[in-house]
């Protein structure tokens, strides 16, 4: 058997021709949207590689397919898709295809399954091109390595795939789909939709016994906490639509989007039209505060979401407000109706590492109180202080301890690695007094950031928002919250609080403050 490769333009006849080869004439909504988004990156050729040998599908095919009496093949097809036309490339000599197909622009790929019910399998395309003058933060982005006639290509993008309905339900598809990308990103175990259904299962209880084979009609949020917690997560859930549980508005879409820009793909589960999708990323608007608060969502229009009924990268809006602001083609409906974060999003589940204890609203209060208390009690005394050596440096504390009291900055609060910390403070364009001070601290190996972000801030595609500042708190902790934070860059002065200090005695805090006399706003971690 030889792998054959088909080389298809992608002209007028180029939807209904993919079209057919992902479905035939089956309504398939995913699939619709997905050709939508694919010509949207702007795909001119496709290539069709036939047969593939898929794990995702060869897990379900050994779990079961290859006991069902009617046959069902064991070989996908993948589809692959590029800007520009191959043709000659494949046509050539061998040993000038590597370079030449890397030189087409590829945008990803489809993996078709042999099955009626849910042929999309594993698909890796590029994240939506920004438009309407919006900004895509591709929130859990991985590199994925494709191999075609010999050449590597790469493709950054959202795992996505559909429900097939036998093996697992939307359930399943949102938890793989969260999965992947930080087993690409970070090297965690892989786990195809047939393991994460097996782990969801074990034990099978008597919901999952209504329906066979077990959990293939869906899992209810128990069973997607246990297949989380095997598959080696530090699961995370948390509630904002349930009897006897009532959220502030906007809640549920600070807490998500805290997540999100971690680089942790969130899922969401709504209750009332009784689904789960994977946010995968975000959509900002480049102006100043679209609504009134002090999280990241007030600069927010809508969650990008991979939902394996609908399509990839879906939108939804996080607040009715912002429906008309957003491109109608991609919003999340129901009943002919956009779903809206504040609405529809009933739960959510974090796959959050191992190492991790301390959630991101903990965090974020840890940093708002700080910042709170210190304005109350020491602003005069800090000012004064500053004031010594300059006043024009005094002046910019005072302004900046009034804007805390009076809510003027956005704190936007996201989990790094200190790592990761020291090379983005590094690289940035921070004051070099401020770097002193910090790229030695010693850290946990997880670490919650908190950027303090003027509410009139602009952003762009390339660009981060300017941030006056920002807090460090200990991820791996969650029993002492006074010993939780462990830096503070406020404008012009860093406070230290050293909870393992040799001089000291157990329990007790070494805290410090030094002043910093050259300091300016500076950029903030981007999230491209």
């Amino acid at each position: 058997m030889r792998v054959k490769l088909e080389a298809l333009p992608l002209d007028t006849n180029g939807a209904q021709l993919l079209r057919n080869i992902l479905v035939g004439e089956r309504s398939n909504p995913a699939a619709d949207a997905l050709i939508a988004h694919v010509f949207e990156l702007g795909a001119r050729y496709a290539v069709l590689e036939h047969p593939y040998t898929d794990v995702d599908y060869s897990a379900d095919y050994q779990t079961f397919y290859a006991v069902a009496f009617k046959d069902y093949p064991r070989q996908t097809q993948r589809l692959h898709l590029f800007s520009q036309d191959v043709t000659d490339v494949l046509e050539g000599p061998f040993e000038a295809q590597t370079e030449g197909l890397k030189q087409r622009g590829y945008l990803g790929f489809v993996v078709i399954r042999p099955i009626s019910q849910g042929p999309i399998g594993r698909t890796v395309l590029n994240y939506p091109v920004p438009d309407d003058g919006l900004i895509v933060r591709r929130a859990a982005r991985a590199r994925n390595r494709v191999h075609l006639a010999g050449a590597e290509l790469h493709v950054e993008g959202a795992p996505f795939i559909q429900q097939e309905a036998k093996v697992g339900a939307c359930a399943q598809a949102a938890i793989w789909m969260a999965a992947l990308p930080v087993h690409l990103r970070h090297r965690s175990p892989r786990f195809t939709i047939a393991e994460i259904t097996r782990l969801a299962v074990t034990p099978t209880d008597a919901v999952l016994s209504r329906a066979l084979p077990a959990g293939s009609k869906g899992l209810n949020p128990a069973h997607m906490i246990r297949a989380l917690r095997g598959m080696g997560h530090q699961p995370l859930f948390d509630v904002f639509k349930a009897v006897g549980v009532s959220v502030p508005t906007g809640y549920a879409a600070s807490m998500v989007l805290r997540y999100l820009d971690s680089s942790l793909p969130v899922i969401l589960a709504m209750d009332h039209v009784g689904h789960a999708v994977t946010a995968v990323g975000y959509v900002e608007t480049p102006g100043g505060a679209l609504a009134s608060g002090e999280t990241l969502d007030v600069f927010t229009r809508a969650l990008l979401v991979h939902d394996d009924q609908r399509g990839p990268y879906r939108l939804l809006p996080l607040r009715a407000d912002d429906v008309d602001h957003l491109p109608r083609s991609r919003l999340m409906m129901h009943d002919d109706e956009p779903l809206t974060v504040e609405t529809a999003v009933s739960h959510m589940f974090v796959p959050l590492p191992p190492r991790v204890f301390l959630p991101a609203h903990r965090a974020d209060i840890i940093a708002r109180d700080f910042l709170r208390r210190q304005a109350a009690e020491l602003g005069p005394e800090i000012v004064a202080m500053t004031a010594i050596a300059s006043q024009e440096a005094a002046d910019t504390v005072e302004r900046f301890y009034a804007a805390i009291q009076q809510g003027g900055f956005v704190r936007r609060t996201y989990l790094t690695s200190a790592a990761r910390y020291r090379h983005h403070l590094a690289q940035s364009n921070a004051s070099p007094s401020v770097k002193l001070e910090l790229l030695d601290r010693t850290l946990p190996h997880y670490v919650w950031v908190t950027e303090l972000i003027p509410r009139v801030s602009v952003a762009g595609p390339g660009t981060a928002r300017p941030i006056v500042g920002h807090l460090v708190v200990n991820a791996t902790s969650s029993s002492d919250i006074d010993s939780d934070l462990l830096v503070a860059h406020t404008p012009h002065m860093v406070t230290h609080r050293d909870i393992n200090s040799a001089t000291t005695t157990l329990g007790e805090i070494d805290e410090r403050a030094v002043l910093i006399d050259e300091d300016h706003p500076y950029q903030g971690r981007l999230r491209r």
